[in-house]
């Protein structure tokens, strides 16, 4: 049986090293840069407090501002899901329903502590619906909190606890 010819290219060890360990490093280096580039983006559910602070300095002059700027999601309506009852994405000052979005234009971000949108699912258990058909809700939490005796509610929804 005749052997098959090698072709025999001269590889310098070291140089064949050098180019491993230098292919190896910049895959781990982009996987990390990913990694913590993931790690650093903000809760597309939720705008924190540095976050409120950092849109007043820079001259941001309401919630709905802020809002627009940051998380434009929040405000737009995927289509109307009810024939009967009008679809909205309802306003929350702490536990109670304010409005819908318009009631953003001209709120202040003074002791505004955080702001947190809930999806359709979580904002049907918030109390005031009424006679709408709620898209989500974007609540907003201050640093005063009434009492409003609604303590039978998941508190989490309002504090950011997670979801149900």
């Amino acid at each position: 049986m005749p052997r098959k010819k090698r072709l025999h290219v001269p590889v310098n060890a070291a140089l064949a090293a050098f180019w491993v360990a230098l292919v190896v490093g910049l895959v781990a280096a982009a996987c990390a840069g990913a990694h913590s580039a993931g790690l650093s983006r903000r809760n597309p559910n939720l705008i924190a407090r540095d976050e409120i602070e950092r849109s007043q300095r820079e001259g941001v002059r309401d919630l709905y501002e802020l809002i627009q700027r940051d998380r434009p999601q929040w405000l737009q309506m995927r289509s109307p899901r009810s024939l009967e009852l009008p679809t909205v994405i309802a306003v929350y000052h702490n536990e109670m329903m304010v409005g819908g979005v318009d009631v953003l234009r001209g709120y202040q971000l003074v002791s505004v502590t955080s702001i947190r949108y809930l999806d359709a699912a979580q904002a049907m258990l918030l109390p005031g619906a009424g006679s709408t058909h709620i898209e989500g809700a974007i609540v907003i939490s201050t640093a005063v909190v009434r009492d409003t005796g609604s303590a039978a509610l998941p508190a989490r929804l309002f504090r950011g606890g997670g979801t149900l």
